[in-house]
């Protein structure tokens, strides 16, 4: 058996050194072709031609020697400096089909506010005659514009989260951790730009008290006296203030279109509007996409359109938005807000349902050319109204009443025994 064990030894060896002139061999073949590309491109352009097909391997040696020479260069360059270099995303405030529409938007909102002073008086009596046909127009461009709106604000919503992802990026060299602190994109804004360029976070408290809660500018300032950031250049400082900028205009665009969709909810959708207010109408119809996506949706999913997602941050105590599970847009109604704490679930659950009954009034009015009341929503807000009121009325107490006679008792008693016997 010790030959077959020395056998098998020495054919173990044998592998284990052919492997080993393998491995030897390619860093010495990739060394050579790495050489002879520099050489290429050094001396000039790779021959074009070859009987073998040597030039189209040269070529493809030389571009990947040339994407290879690029990565190394821009991984080596200074982190702001190939920030400032990469191409920017084509941002939505630009896109011409929303400046046209936040442009109509503004000349109906100005026509709206120059035609209320007008006088009555001074209109010809001739144009009674084509009213009903100029009215319905104008509610089909109206109708127009509020959908359009509404498909912009959803856009808006996510340009929004996009900016603020690019404010982070941007600021992340400065104070990459204050990221994870402030979850709320508005509030990271506003920590930006108090906290700037500064490196102590103790110069810029009083600055950080407007914009941030106690919890937060203790843990803020102790992470940045061990952030691993570093002060920014004047090309990266203009870049973070850059962005800051965009979200306000985004904000702003955000506030033209749901200013413009709350003027108009009355006329769109009156029964929603009589039953929640034409803010809290506004946001739904905006969050759904329409009064048409609003009819669709059941009375279930009504409940939670709207809703903050509870995150880590909330639960320390590191954010300022503290949602409720379970609820969005509908428990800030006053019907539900104002009732008591124990209830508010159960209010919301009956506003959710009649929102969705008084939605898709408001859209069958619409899609066949009636006369739009809010009869529907009065009488809905009528009727929550009055089941509230029952609800916090105190219980009724039980009525104590008189125990019977004994003696009275025992002639029954008797009486049913002297029955059976007999």
């Amino acid at each position: 058996m010790e030959p077959a064990t020395t056998t098998l030894a020495d054919s173990l060896l044998d592998d284990l050194d052919d492997l080993s002139d393998v491995e030897e061999e390619e860093p010495d073949q990739q060394s050579a072709d790495n050489t002879a590309a520099a050489t290429s491109i050094n001396s000039g352009p790779a021959p074009t031609t070859t009987s073998d097909g040597n030039g189209d391997e040269a070529t493809n040696q030389l571009d990947a020697f040339r994407r290879l020479r690029g990565h190394d260069e821009v991984a080596g360059a200074d982190d702001g400096a190939a920030a400032l270099s990469r191409p920017k995303r084509r941002r939505l405030l630009d896109d011409s089909a929303l400046v046209e529409h936040l442009a109509s938007v503004r000349a109906e909102m100005t026509h709206n506010t120059g035609s209320g002073d007008g006088d009555e008086d001074s209109k010809p009596a001739a144009a009674s005659a084509s009213a009903s046909t100029t009215q319905k127009d104008d509610d089909e461009r109206h109708y127009g514009l509020i959908v359009a709106s509404n498909k912009h604000l959803s856009r808006l919503r996510e340009e929004l989260s996009k900016a603020h992802h690019d404010l982070c990026a941007a600021y992340n060299r400065k104070f990459p951790e204050l990221e994870e602190l402030i979850a709320d994109p508005l509030q990271y804004r506003a920590a930006v730009l108090a906290i700037g360029n500064e490196m102590d976070l103790t110069n810029v408290n009083d600055e950080l008290n407007e914009v941030l809660t106690s919890n937060q500018i203790l843990t803020v300032t102790v992470a940045g006296s061990t952030t691993a950031g570093r002060r920014l250049t004047d090309e990266e400082m203009a870049v973070v203030t850059d962005a800051a900028d965009y979200i306000d205009a985004v904000r702003s665009a955000q506030a033209e279109l749901t200013a413009y969709v709350e003027s108009r909810m009355e006329g769109l959708a009156p029964s929603v509007c009589a039953l929640l207010g034409p803010t809290t109408a506004a946001r739904l119809v905006a969050l759904a996409g329409g009064l048409a996506e609003l009819s669709r949706i059941p009375a279930c999913n009504l409940q939670v359109i709207g809703q903050h997602r509870q995150s880590a941050a909330a639960r320390g105590g590191m954010s300022s938005t503290h949602g409720q599970p379970h609820s969005g847009v509908l428990m800030e109604c006053d019907l539900v807000s104002k009732c008591p704490k124990y209830l508010q679930r159960k209010a919301l659950k009956t506003v959710a349902a009649k929102l969705a009954l008084a939605a898709r009034c408001d859209y069958v009015n619409v899609e066949t050319g009636r006369v739009r009341t809010a009869d529907a929503g009065k009488k809905f807000r009528a009727e929550i109204e009055s089941k509230i009121e029952k609800w916090e009325e105190p219980d009724k107490a039980q009525t104590v009443k008189a125990l019977p006679n004994i003696c009275h008792i025992l002639t029954m008693l008797d009486n049913n025994q002297q029955g059976r016997h007999g």
